[in-house]
């Protein structure tokens, strides 16, 4: 019996949703751990690591990495005073092997080809140690047939060629031979295991590179038994322990698996930890994983979970980032109210200033033609922010980096079809008075240039609102001068009627 097998703990039982491998692996590691004669959270103190991991490992409810597994043999074998046996601590990398086969086969073929790449490295320093003998000895051989060749020669011209034995010579010219022999065999074990090596050092590469495209790996037990796990956690109600676990499942774990993961864990546990979830997933992944995990969440519709969401992706969004995020939604959505909408519009309600409003708006629509459907931006940008009743200030700001477009959208949120200022609204005119003078040209010659006259004409009447006659007039100026007075609705307002009528009056008079 090895002394990892005498380390096993008594218990064969199998844990609810364990897994018999790395349940067999979490025995030997307790048994190993005993030995420090310590508490799980003072040696997770000592290894910088979360007592929860410690308690995974050891309970055998999560496959423990080697390092962690190096780290108890040392710390064990610095604790004894001497070392493991090296039959031991290779039947221990079995095990482990043997669980990570189950857990995770792509891991399991890596580990596996670096534990041959190492022992071809050592049949090729074999080889090089073997190759080093055989030149020595071959050297001495040489040297003695060199010696007794002379010897010979020697004794023939003393003595006379029939009193010269030359068979101790034959004999040591066919070692010599011999010895070639080997060590061109030598030399050609040495080539195969190079070569042997250098492909397996490709093959490591190359699945090393691939693996590394994907998600960490956490030593996570396969996906049913990760669920069996997570609901006998519930039923237990250990929640914190249960909310670690699908924490890290959220970053750790294969996108599909989140997916299933997702909707399993909002039947099963219901409708917090599944909003709890989604958000960590849109928090810990990388932005790629999150913009194509988007689908899945909205075929959630409109609920706690695509709130959750889109909070904690907006969260993420910067100027450098929005292009990426919005662009990235715009593809991948699946329902008419678009997803990249709902995120920017969450960002710019966060923002305090204009000029960072118009900065990230720019930034998510940078390389489009022409903006997608955004009633949601558009709406908090005109009522929803604090400071810029109407959005003129914002919609200012995007004329001024040329999305004339957007700036439009802006103001028909701002002003509804169809409905004049209620007595208890805020003035138009006094909104625009408080801008500057540049300010106020740039917003009219927006308004001059609108595409919709329905909006044109709304603003002209919201403008007209309590009277605001200079206003109003500076307004028909800057139409009249560019030709598009006329494209006013005037049967839509009497009052608008009327000013114009007074301001032609005062212009012929003038």
């Amino acid at each position: 019996m090895t002394e990892v097998a005498r380390t096993q703990g008594s218990s064969s039982e199998i844990e609810r949703g364990g897994v018999a491998e790395v349940a067999a692996l979490g025995n030997v590691l307790t048994g190993l751990f005993k030995r420090l004669g310590i508490t799980q959270t003072q040696y997770a103190h000592r290894v910088h690591l979360d007592k929860s991991a410690v308690s995974r490992y050891l309970s055998g409810r999560r496959l423990a990495p080697q390092e962690f597994v190096d780290r108890l043999v040392h710390e064990v074998e610095d604790h004894l005073g001497a070392p493991l046996q090296l039959e031991a601590k290779e039947a221990l990398r079995n095990q482990r092997l043997e669980a990570l086969r189950v857990c995770n086969p792509d891991e399991f073929q890596l580990e596996s080809l670096r534990g041959e790449l190492a022992r071809s490295r050592r049949d090729t320093r074999r080889a090089e140690r073997n190759i080093e003998a055989l030149q020595t000895l071959l050297e001495v051989k040489e040297d003695e047939v060199r010696r007794l060749a002379d010897d010979l020669t020697q004794l023939r011209l003393d003595w006379g060629a029939e009193r010269a034995d030359p068979a101790p010579t034959y004999d040591l010219l066919r070692e010599v031979a011999r010895l070639r022999e080997d060590l061109e065999d030598a030399e050609r074990l040495r080539a195969e295991a190079e070569r042997h090596g250098e492909e397996l050092r490709d093959r490591v590469l190359r699945l090393e590179e691939e693996l590394s495209r994907r998600s960490p790996s956490t030593g996570a037990v396969p996906l049913d038994a990760f669920k069996d796990q997570l609901a006998g956690l519930w039923e237990e109600e250990n929640f914190p322990e249960a909310s670690r676990d699908l924490t890290e499942a959220a970053w750790s774990r294969p996108l599909d698996e989140v997916a299933e993961l997702l909707n399993w864990v909002k039947e099963t546990a219901g409708l917090t930890p599944a909003v709890t979830f989604v958000a960590d997933v849109a928090r810990l992944r990388p932005l790629e994983d999150v913009l194509a995990f988007a689908p899945e969440v909205s075929w959630q519709g409109r609920s706690r979970i695509q709130e959750s969401w889109t909070n904690a992706v907006a969260a993420r969004v910067t100027s450098r980032n929005a292009a990426v995020v919005f662009q990235g939604l715009r593809k991948t959505e699946t329902h008419s109210d678009s997803e990249s909408d709902r995120v920017l519009a969450e960002v710019v309600s966060r923002v305090r200033s204009d000029t960072q409003a118009v900065d990230l708006v720019t930034a998510a629509l940078s390389g489009t033609s022409a903006p997608a459907q955004l009633r949601r931006v558009a709406e908090t940008l005109a009522r929803r922010r604090r400071g810029d009743r109407f959005g003129l200030r914002v919609s200012i700001g995007l004329v001024g980096v040329g999305r004339h477009d957007v700036a439009a959208l802006v103001l028909a949120a701002a002003l509804p079809d169809g409905k004049g200022p209620e007595p208890d609204d805020v003035r138009l005119g006094v909104v625009v008075r408080e801008l500057e003078d540049a300010q106020i040209e740039a917003l009219f010659d927006l308004v001059t240039w609108l595409d919709d006259t329905r909006l044109m004409t709304t603003f002209a009447v919201w403008l007209d609102h309590q009277h605001e006659s200079t206003l109003l007039y500076r307004l028909f100026t800057t139409m009249a001068q560019q030709g598009r007075l006329g494209l006013l609705d005037l049967h839509a307002s009497r009052a608008l009627r009327d000013a114009v009528s007074d301001w032609r009056r005062r212009s012929r008079g003038q």
